[in-house]
């Protein structure tokens, strides 16, 4: 299967969007946790205090941790979501320039992908899963730094995302969906 594709500014912003939250939905999910924790901790030591017992101290300094840790973990969060977005931000920008058609060659040896800047051949052994999200195969590479190829329903239509979908699923021998 090929695919000849125009760059659509809309659909690269979703995609990278997606991209970027499902790689962060784990994590802000225990960073949450910290929230929940810390606050009912600060009561409860702040209430064990008033009821005239030091034990309320190791309470509220628990809590104060859990918050702190939080905090830390909020702001390392934001900030690599400002470098992510301005990294895409300037690659729109470039694509849009740049005004050229990408391509897809999905074959029984491997998986083409040609841009205005790269051109990349990569073997079906490179790559791990495949995951549909939200309409959005993400062909993810075995490299451990959550890297994926990614192209949508919107993109190549229904009948021919199906079929993706089962061709790119039979070469690597596993999905998911989310």
């Amino acid at each position: 299967m090929k695919f000849e594709l125009l760059f659509i500014e809309q659909i690269y912003i979703e995609q990278m969007t997606l991209n970027f939250d499902t790689a962060w939905n784990e994590s802000l999910k225990k960073n949450k946790k910290r929230l929940i924790w810390g606050i009912p901790m600060i009561v409860l030591g702040g209430l064990i205090i008033y009821g005239k017992n030091n034990l309320g101290f190791l309470f509220i300094v628990i809590g104060i941790h859990y918050l702190i840790n939080f905090y830390d973990y909020y702001s390392f969060y934001k900030k690599n979501k400002n470098t992510f977005f301005g990294l895409v931000e300037a690659e729109k920008n470039e694509q849009i320039e740049a005004n050229e058609n990408y391509f897809w060659e999905f074959n029984d040896d491997y998986l083409k992908y040609k841009d205005y800047k790269y051109e990349v051949k990569i073997k079906w052994k490179a790559f791990k899963s495949a995951r549909v999200i939200d309409k959005n195969l993400f062909i993810d590479l075995n490299n451990g730094n959550n890297s994926s190829y990614i192209i949508g329903e919107t993109e190549i239509g229904t009948e021919n995302f199906h079929k993706l979908i089962v061709f790119v699923t039979n070469k690597i021998g596993q999905e998911t969906s989310a």
